[in-house]
C-alpha cells in the first residue's frame, strides 16, 4: 500500500485495490479509480468540503440586501 502525509501531517493509505486513500488519523476517505495517482487523490481529499445550501442562501441574502441598499442610495 502506498502512504503519503498531507500538510497537516495526517498520514493517508491507499488500499490494496488501489480504490481508497484512507486517513489514518480520522477514517476520512477518498474514492477513486486504481489507474490514478496516490498525490491526486490527495489532493481531492484537501479540497475544501462543498457549500450547504443554507450557506449559498445566506450568501444570495446577502448580494440581495446589498444590490437592495446600492439601488436605494442612488
Amino acid at each position: 500500500m502506498d502512504t503519503i502525509t498531507d500538510p497537516a501531517g495526517n498520514t493517508w493509505k491507499r488500499t490494496d485495490d488501489r480504490t481508497k486513500l484512507v486517513c489514518l488519523e480520522d477514517g476520512r476517505e477518498v474514492i477513486g479509480n486504481p489507474e490514478m495517482p496516490t498525490d491526486y487523490l490527495l489532493s481531492v481529499a484537501m479540497m475544501p468540503a462543498p457549500k450547504t445550501e443554507a450557506e449559498r442562501i445566506a450568501e444570495l441574502e446577502t448580494q440581495v440586501q446589498f444590490l437592495l441598499t446600492k439601488l436605494s442610495n442612488q
